[in-house]
């Protein structure tokens, strides 16, 4: 077995996959701060007899500070001091902690690299290097140890070459080391990034070091998982379980409907929404609407008033879930175990409405030519609250108990497949006419008249309140303080990339509708991959986003997992075709952003599986409005080994291109720098955008967007007034050393106009 000491960073998966697929062992991985002061010996009596080697991650922070290292300092010391020696590798922070230990200043970079892909040159013929000449890898640190002022302690084993400036010579960056006495060698790269190469060589050589340590020092090592004295250390692994309880009951389906149905080419999803809209003005409808590649399917669910089970959580209330019916007063609470105890609540309400894909199919008829996506299930939103990582303590409310989950649950639909063009009526276990009755519906459906839309919400104000129409935007003075906050983590080793946002508000009529307006977002202004409409009895989301977050479905006895990041963004104008954007995009600056989330992602997904892979590396991709640099990744999920899809979206938000890496570090460091700008909610709160809005089907089948180019709107924001409505905006970019604060607010800008533009 080999020990990986995780410092909270998040591609540590990423490393431990790598260990794995080099060696054939199994690596247990636990965090530096697992343990107390007063454990660490036990801790290290264990090591000595189960482990053939450590390896000490990466991670945030600096190697003099205690809370950034935990037990590493004093690990590496009490190796040193100890008759035996384990042997032990650096990753980044490691490779820093063992050269700081020893009496090497860590200091700052001139130049911080962070995603950028460098040559690696081995110093002569060394153990570690064996058989590898010049590679290349990714750099992912703010810190660095100088190979000039190196003591005699430590031995330089590798450096990459660097340019200070035009007009210089290169200079040399230490990349490698081992200590002279003791078996502790370390790389500053990040051998397990998409991008680096010889990674796996790099483990397998030092493997082999080990072995002839151990051979000479070790040679009674147990590395069975067997004994009394393991089980100490196995409670402080790292290690998932599922939220899903396998062993509870699920329901049968009773009977289904599935009807192909023929209606006019010129009928989109809009025109029939809009009928129920026109009909009443009360619509009981959510869309979840593809209006461009890459999505390929458009979903209205018909939720039953006072039939239709809603749940919603708040984080302003974690150990409570509460239970509704659509468009009803009557509620019920429910206690549970604080954060994971809401999504082990929704886990298992979906999981009891479980019904297998081929038991629907052996039900139809005539089945589609393609596989369907949605058949029930439940349809709503995730806030960016409700991932990981925050400190909640500081969080804010927006209104009393603001949603922060919210799903209803959809027994009967109308889809749209874009690819084949054709429609389809859907209900389960439904014994109502409801279907016979939206058949007759739909035939009377008219498009909408484009004419008859506005092309701005303001239009839709009476004359005497236009001037009511109010706008707060975010102060571009304050941008640049969070600006220069976030070079200062940046450039101190706390985080990679920092995804900053903003928030604005839209203070509008109160008889302005919400159907109105998403006409005017999307019909007008944005149509995009994954529009949607949501309205609940306490809030309501407009979205046109462009960006999945997260989808499975099945593939077999598997799921295919796969997410899309978008990071990299370019005005679609008509002097910029494809071309010219890609020549924009594909800079050190935009591909280091991406490639971080990459590797973010990867880490994630590695939770769950081992087989990931990343089918497109940073492509650009056309939309309307812009071009973006998007990556898809992949994972093979084996649904034998008793993961769901659903413990991914757990544990994988919020979003990783909303936040930065690693993760944890840069979320926190966000909350307070965004609490900066005065119209932020206080803690840094983001609520609705930057979450997450989509589906989760019966058969566990689902596809969730990321809420960015949308406005969202509370029914009980503390701001509302009789006469006016708040809604919210937010925008935002990833913040690296390579950014500029005039290029940054213009970029937070552009995306901001993409939803804001719809208002003026």
């Amino acid at each position: 077995m080999i020990l990986l000491i995780d410092s909270y960073d998040s591609f540590t998966n990423n490393l431990a996959h790598l260990i794995k697929d080099a060696t054939k062992q199994e690596v247990i991985i636990v965090h530096n701060d697992a343990f107390k002061p007063d454990e660490y010996e036990l801790f290290y009596t264990q090591i000595k007899q189960f482990f053939q080697y450590i390896v000490i991650g990466p991670g945030p922070g600096h190697p003099a500070n205690a809370r950034d290292v935990g037990i590493i300092s004093w690990l590496l010391h009490r190796i040193a001091n100890d008759e035996i020696q384990i042997p032990i590798l650096g990753i980044c922070l490691g490779f820093q902690s063992i050269c700081h230990e020893f009496g090497n200043r860590v200091g700052k970079l001139d130049q911080v690299k962070h995603g950028q892909i460098y040559d690696m040159s081995p110093v002569g013929e060394n153990e570690l290097f064996l058989d590898m000449s010049k590679f290349p890898s990714v750099r992912y640190h703010s810190l660095f140890v100088d190979i000039e002022t190196l003591n005699d302690e430590i031995e330089p084993l590798g450096y990459c070459y660097e340019r200070k400036c035009e007009g210089t010579d290169d200079v040399r960056i230490l990349m490698a080391i081992k200590h002279k006495n003791y078996p502790f060698y370390g790389v500053q790269y990040h051998p397990e990034s998409i991008c680096s190469e010889s990674g796996k060589q790099l483990i397998l050589n030092f493997s082999n070091i080990a072995k002839d340590v151990n051979s000479k020092w070790r040679q009674n090592l147990n590395s069975s998982r067997s004994g009394d004295e393991y089980k100490g250390l196995g409670s402080h692994e790292i290690r998932e379980s599922s939220l899903v309880d396998e062993n509870a009951s699920v329901s049968p389906l009773d009977n289904i409907t599935f009807e192909k149905i023929e209606l006019a080419d010129s009928i989109s999803p809009i025109d029939i929404c809009d009928h129920f809209y026109q009909k009443d003005k009360d619509p009981n409808f959510v869309l979840l609407n593809s209006a461009s590649i890459p999505g390929e399917w458009s979903i209205i669910g018909f939720p039953i008033p006072g039939e239709s089970d809603v749940i919603t959580h708040s984080v302003d209330n974690m150990d409570q879930i509460m239970l509704s019916k659509y468009k009803s007063d009557k509620k019920e609470h429910v206690n549970v175990d604080g954060h994971d105890g809401a999504w082990k609540y929704v886990a298992n309400s979906m999981h009891k409405r479980y019904i297998p894909r081929d038991e629907i199919k052996s039900k139809i008829m005539n089945y589609h030519q393609r596989e369907i996506p949605f058949f029930a299930g439940y349809m709503g939103l995730i806030s960016y609250e409700e991932g990981q990582h925050l400190v909640f303590g500081k969080i804010g409310p927006i209104c009393d108990n603001t949603p922060d989950l919210k799903l209803v649950y959809i027994q009967r639909s109308v889809i749209f497949d874009h690819i084949t063009k054709e429609w389809f009526i859907i209900s389960v276990n439904d014994t109502s006419n409801w279907a016979a009755t939206m058949t007759k519906t739909l035939n009377t459906v008219a498009p909408i008249n484009i004419n008859d839309i506005p092309s701005s919400v303001k239009n839709l104000a009476l004359k005497k309140d236009n001037d009511s129409i109010k706008f707060e935007l975010p102060s571009q003075d304050v941008y640049k303080e969070q600006f220069t906050k976030c070079q200062e983590y940046l450039h101190s080793g706390d985080s990679y990339e920092l995804c900053l946002t903003t928030q604005s508000k839209i203070y509008l009529p109160s008889y302005i509708h919400a159907w109105d307006i998403y006409k005017v977002l999307t019909l007008r202004k944005n149509p995009s991959p994954f529009s949607c409409f949501i309205e609940f009895d306490d809030c309501c989301l407009l979205s046109s986003s462009p960006e999945r977050f997260l989808s499975w479905k099945d593939n077999g006895d598997d799921k295919i997992v796969e997410l899309r990041p978008i990071k990299g963004t370019v005005r679609n104008t008509p002097d910029v075709d494809i071309a010219m954007a890609t020549k924009i995009l594909k800079t050190p600056k935009e591909m280091g952003e991406n490639l971080m989330i990459v590797d973010l992602i990867r880490h994630d997904l590695y939770q769950f599986t081992d087989d990931v892979k990343v089918s497109q590396l940073m492509a650009v991709e056309e939309y309307k409005t812009v071009f973006q640099l998007v990556s898809v990744i992949q994972g093979i999920l084996d649904k034998r080994k008793g993961f769901h899809g659903i413990d991914i979206l757990h544990r994988s938000l919020p979003p990783g291109s909303m936040t930065g890496a690693p993760k944890k570090r840069s979320v926190q460091l966000l909350q307070d720098i965004e609490s900066l700008q005065s119209n932020s909610i206080q803690g840094g709160r983001r609520g609705i955008y930057s979450g997450v809005v989509g589906y989760w089907s019966i058969t566990d089948d689902s596809d969730w967007s990321v809420i960015i180019r949308s406005v969202f709107h509370y029914n009980r924001d503390f701001e509302n007034t009789k006469e006016s409505n708040l809604w919210r905006i937010g925008a935002g970019g990833a913040i690296t050393v390579l950014s500029d604060a005039d290029s940054e607010w213009d970029e937070m800008n552009l995306k901001l106009t993409s939803a804001l533009s719809a208002f003026k």
